[in-house]
């Protein structure tokens, strides 16, 4: 895990993302200072299904709950195609940049995570990548489990239908069916999942375009 105190992060105009500063990622959770962050969910088009990562219980942000495929800070000096390295760190997997698809950015600020004012500009991506589950080969300090569900499945999640039917993947272990309820999920209060759901929806009907 990066240290807080050495890791380097570029502070950002709020309103144009232009770069104006780098402070260490500790300095700008205590102030609160506008950052720039990578959110990727993985899809299989084959299988028509999403793939959510269950955050380790030692992760001091939403541990235990379900989040997107990969995600975490932009370096100082990164583009947010470079943000592809977590899916290396969080899963194991090697995916370049050509399979990463853009679906927009969106502005969050709350006061989750590390304790402090929280203000980011989320670059968000999907990922084409057909491997089975148990391909991946996830970091055990980062995530304790791996979902696979179905895009519609995963909707009728976000419309309050109730549980629904997924398979989940333990490593070491083998896939097995299993059920996710709303509250397995990183909360959200901006209807962030929802957007997500409609977009992977779309994204494996080939509908275009794609935006949050």
């Amino acid at each position: 895990m990066a240290d807080p105190t050495r890791e380097m992060l570029d502070v950002i105009d709020s309103a144009t993302g232009e770069i104006l500063e780098q402070r260490t990622r500790e300095e700008v959770h205590e102030l609160g200072l506008w950052h720039r962050v990578f959110h990727c969910l993985i899809v299989r088009p084959s299988a028509g299904t999403i793939i959510l990562q269950e955050r380790s219980v030692a992760k001091k942000a939403f541990p235990g709950k379900l989040d997107l495929s990969a995600t975490g800070h932009l370096e100082a000096g990164e583009t947010p195609e470079d943000g592809i390295r977590e899916l290396h760190e969080e899963l194991g997997a090697d995916i370049s940049a050509d399979q990463l698809v853009p679906i927009g950015v969106r502005m969050l600020s709350d006061t989750s995570g590390e304790g402090h004012r929280n203000n980011e500009r989320v670059h968000l991506f999907f990922a084409a990548d057909n491997r089975p589950i148990d391909a991946y080969r996830p970091f055990a300090g980062e995530v304790s489990s791996l979902v696979e569900i179905d895009a519609d499945s995963f909707a009728a999640l976000l419309s309050d239908k109730g549980d629904q039917p997924c398979t989940r993947w333990i490593p070491g272990q083998e896939p097995a069916p299993s059920t996710i309820a709303r509250s397995d999920l990183v909360a959200d209060a901006d209807g962030y999942w929802s957007l997500l759901a409609v977009m992977a929806q779309r994204f494996l009907a080939g509908e275009t375009p794609l935006a949050i």
